[in-house]
């Protein structure tokens, strides 16, 4: 018996949808059903009130659907705007935070489909998304006459369950669907008890009724027989097929979540019964239930049917053989639930194996399969609410969805970065209109605000709450009133752009200051502002006349007619400039360091200072390839996704043109380079090679300096660390012991095999990648004066590094040496035993330092109380006290007492091989299942079984 998909949808020919579709949304309460793409409410046969969506969701255009006889698929909403997504938001009296809920998308595009797909397969692919999680990817094949329904368990989080659609890619195909579901399911189900221990979500690959007679014409049970109305496909056998089948009731009193009539029908095996499923993902946890009713009046006493369950072979019902009759009797519903994994090629076998002493053969009822997937937790609450008051404020009602969340599917105009929460809003050239927002002083991790260009009106409000503010780009507005003085309480402020506004008064002296002093870009061009309380204070440069053309109110006459006289002597100047260069013919010198302002359209602006470009007849030929800005942009889709900020500027993720995902840095204001210099560090990089090194595929010199990297799509250290995953899916000992002994070669590399030898200076765990394979790779080395050594030896001017990383030496006396990277590598070491960052709030809330917290304990011998708990005890205490030893080691005052980058990585192997020789000596750690409960319902709990 053979389950022919493993795909998380049921299909079934179009003329049958009629009968299908109306067994949809009940009355029952709690249900909710959406029919998209209509403009009407209806009823059918059972009851169900379908709902119209028009008065749920704002964006999207309503298609009809050819092909079909239902009313229910005559309709689709087609999303096919630029939005990173598109989100209803279900709600009704029964969710709120901890009830679960099954959540069911019908999908068909009808014989003649409202465009073509983009790939040449003639597949529509888009993604779902559960909340702030990436449930499914979309395909479906145009002009088809099968439609296709999606079923997902998950835990609401608040009071409302948002499902989106979304393209895969920026020019991806637009999503689309023709039915939405909500029901309601109780917290006792096996699938409902997975999720809310483990933080999931449950991707239901199908509800099986196995058994029903060929002949049969029920070919699915739903609501009413299924009060939580999932949908049970009918497995048919065929003629030679041996069923039983019963009209007598089936008692559920203890799984009454069940339908009685899917246990009604049995397959019998020969003697045995074998079911599988294919293409599944080879590194996900998945839960099966399989479910049983001894209906065969032949069995009348216990050990007349015994079987045993395997999964690719192995055993899975370790407890004890599986007697039905035994546990429940006749004509009672039974459960057994499992947890498995598929082999390396995404497959797995079900053995259902009848034991020597049994007189009959092994049989089943039904089955569910489930995906288990981990749950974004949701943007926090008070960040939500005052992007709604941006929202509302701005009308950009048309984002849907979690600002943030999942990965790359966030706002558009939004950056935000992980637990630092929202650090960008990037909304110039919106055209808004409108006033300043002021919930945006909510946000205080806010580091950029761009809102140039929108038609602002009213005053600039206070935002001296965001203590962190970098940039601030407020220019070409209409904004009123005076510069508040609470913008030059922002000592983090770097870039502030005011021109062209309606802004008036005196220019707070602060600001000034910082501006003469090059703290602070500052332009402040084209309003009506005073540089001083003077009673001839003069309007800066370009400020805009008054009403109907009159001189502003606060320009005094005499300033009005000292104006005039500056124009005219201006202009006299420049005329005889004019005459004297063409006169005399004599070349303007060379203008080294030109600042470019190049605004991004619905993207970031970037500052960026660098020479000329170089001549192409000079350009090196370098071992990389060479992109132009445009490419970059559409990589980058105009600069969409930031994955974070490093030492050279802030990264985004790209798609390059043959498909491979890249990670694309841009030059940030402090990346003081040259074009040429940028090149020569190019082509030195481009020729540095190394399995542990993020590996450099490109660069592009035209307009901005920018470097394209291979992406790693794991992720970095510290988000499995420190990340939303990291409580749920913790690393294992000794994974966190290859990642270090791979990290260790690489900078072993940086120190001793490559030329120049490269001090990195900023080691940390979000500097350390890993790709699919969970290999790690230094990212972030080299690329700037700073971080290359020179031949001469001179030292920086500028402490580089970060909080909590930095040698307390090198901080003293600026020394920049190899030893400077041995104490941050201690660090990192630190953080990977202790699971906390390189400062973290102890138990009293005050700021501590991992290298003192952890050497206080280790000195007293215990080194326990340290290690992270995350880890349960599974590791070997030997090497933990290895690694802590490497790590005291590598944090050693003077420096003259660390060992080498070349010596570390050797004890980290032996650390690994102690880690590995202990495994075989004891039992390898594994997940495993404990059955516990009555005699007939098993609750499933999640433990790990060791013998050490």
């Amino acid at each position: 018996m053979e389950s022919s998909s493993c795909r998380p949808l049921f299909t079934c020919i179009a003329l049958q949808a009629t009968i299908l579709w109306s067994f949809a949304r009940s009355q029952q309460p709690g249900f909710l059903s959406i029919d998209c793409g209509s403009d009407s409410p209806s009823t059918d046969g059972n009851g169900i009130e379908w709902v119209s969506d028009t008065k749920l969701i704002n964006e999207g255009t309503s298609r009809p659907v050819t092909g079909g006889s239902n009313p229910l698929l005559a309709t689709m909403r087609l999303f096919d705007g630029n939005q990173s997504k598109y989100c209803y938001s279900l709600t009704n009296s029964l969710v709120e935070a901890g009830a679960f809920f099954l959540v069911r998308v019908g999908i068909w595009a009808g014989i003649t489909p409202p465009y073509t797909p983009k790939d040449s397969d003639g597949n529509f692919r888009f993604k779902m998304i559960v909340d702030a999680t990436e449930w499914q990817d979309v395909s479906v094949q145009y002009g088809t006459t099968e439609w296709l329904t999606f079923d997902v368990y998950t835990r609401a989080q608040r009071s409302s369950i948002d499902f989106c659609l979304a393209r895969i890619t920026p020019d991806g195909d637009a999503p689309f669907l023709n039915v939405l579901e909500l029901r309601p399911l109780p917290s006792t189900l096996t699938a409902t008890r997975a999720i809310n221990a483990t933080n999931t979500i449950a991707n239901c690959l199908g509800h099986n009724d196995y058994g029903v007679p060929a002949d049969s014409n029920v070919s699915f049970t739903r609501y009413k027989f299924d009060a939580l109305d999932r949908f049970w496909i009918s497995s048919k056998a065929s003629d030679i097929d041996e069923v039983n089948t019963t009209t007598l009731a089936i008692d559920v009193s203890e799984r009454n979540e069940l339908p009685s009539r899917i246990l009604q029908t049995t397959f019998m095996g020969r003697p045995h019964i074998r079911s599988w499923y294919s293409e599944l993902k080879p590194k996900s946890v998945y839960i099966a239930e399989f479910y049983f009713a001894e209906i065969d009046p032949a069995v009348t006493a216990s050990g007349q049917r015994t079987f045993n369950i395997y999964a690719n072979e192995e055993l899975m019902n370790i407890e004890g053989e599986i007697d039905v009759f035994a546990k429940v009797g006749a004509n009672a519903a039974y459960g057994y639930p499992m947890v498995f994994s598929p082999n390396s090629t995404g497959d797995v076998t079900f053995n259902f194996t009848p034991t020597a002493t049994s007189v009959y053969p092994s049989f089943l009822a039904a089955a569910e399969v489930f995906e288990i997937k981990i749950m974004n937790n949701l943007t926090s609450a008070s960040t939500v609410s005052a992007i709604e008051d941006i929202k509302a404020s701005l009308g950009l009602t048309s984002s849907t969805g979690d600002p943030c969340l999942p990965v790359g599917y966030g706002y558009p105009w939004l950056n935000c970065s992980g637990d630092s929460g929202i650090t960008a809003l990037m909304l110039s050239k919106y055209g808004t209109g409108g006033e300043i927002p002021g919930a945006i002083k909510s946000l205080p991790s806010l580091t950029e605000i761009y809102l140039g260009g929108n038609n602002l009106q009213g005053e600039i409000p206070d935002l001296s709450s965001l203590l962190i503010l970098e940039i601030l780009d407020l220019s070409n507005n209409r904004l009123t009133g005076a510069i508040p003085d609470s913008l030059a309480s922002l000592k983090n402020l770097k870039v502030l752009y005011l021109q062209n506004n309606n802004l008036s008064g005196e220019i707070p002296a602060a600001l000034l200051q910082r501006k003469q002093a090059s703290l602070l870009m500052f332009e402040y061009s084209g309003n009506l502002l005073c540089e001083s309380n003077s009673a001839d204070c003069v309007p800066s440069p370009g400020s805009l006349p008054g009403p109907n053309g009159s001189p502003p109110k606060n320009t005094s006459i005499g300033a009005v007619v000292g104006g005039a006289v500056a124009g005219i002597l201006v202009v006299a100047i420049a005329i005889c400039i004019a005459v004297y260069c063409c006169c005399f013919k004599k070349k303007p010198p060379v203008q080294k360091d030109p600042k470019v302002v190049v605004p991004q359209e619905r993207g970031v602006e970037i500052n960026q200072r660098y020479e000329n470009p170089v001549p192409n007849k000079a350009m090196p030929k370098l071992a990389v390839q060479e992109f132009s800005f445009e490419e970059i942009k559409t990589a980058t889709n105009n600069f969409r996704t930031k994955l974070g900020q490093g030492g050279f500027g802030p990264v985004y993720k790209g798609c390059l043109q043959d498909g491979r995902f890249v990670a694309i840095k841009v030059a940030s204001n402090s990346a003081n380079q040259g074009t040429k210099e940028f090149v020569n560090e190019v082509d030195l990089l481009s020729r540095i090679h190394h399995k542990n090194l993020v590996g450099l595929l490109g660069f592009c010199n035209d307009q901005k300096l920018v470097l394209v990297y291979e992406f790693m799509s794991s992720g970095s250290l510290f988000d499995c660390l420190h990340g939303p995953y990291s409580a749920a899916s913790p690393l294992s000992w000794r994974k966190r012991l290859r990642i270090m002994v791979d990290a260790a070669q690489g900078f072993d590399y940086l120190h001793n095999g490559c030329n120049p030898r490269i001090i990195h200076r900023d080691i940390k765990s979000s500097n350390i990648l890993l790709n699919d394979n969970m290999e790690a790779k230094i990212s972030d080395f080299g690329i700037s004066r700073d971080y290359v050594r020179s031949e001469t030896g001179a030292p920086p001017t500028t402490l580089m590094g970060s909080m909590g990383y930095m040698d307390p030496e090198y901080m003293s006396n600026m020394k920049l040496t190899e030893k400077v990277d041995l104490y941050s590598f201690g660090v990192l070491l630190f953080e990977v035993v202790c699971g906390r960052t390189a400062i973290f709030k102890d138990t009293s809330h005050q700021p501590t330092n991992i290298v003192e917290w952890a050497r206080a304990s280790i000195d007293r011998g215990v080194i326990e109380d340290i290690v992270d708990m995350s880890l349960h005890g599974q590791f070997d205490v030997q090497s933990v006290w290895k690694v802590a030893e490497v790590a005291l080691a590598c944090v050693e005052i003077p420096s003259s007492k660390r060992p080498k980058m070349s010596e570390i990585s050797l004890e980290l192997r032996e650390a690994e091989r102690m880690e590995l020789e202990s495994e075989e000596r004891h039992a390898i750690d594994q997940p495993s299942v404990e059955f516990t409960g009555n005699s007939n319902y098993s609750t499933l709990s999640y433990t790990h079984v060791s013998a050490r």
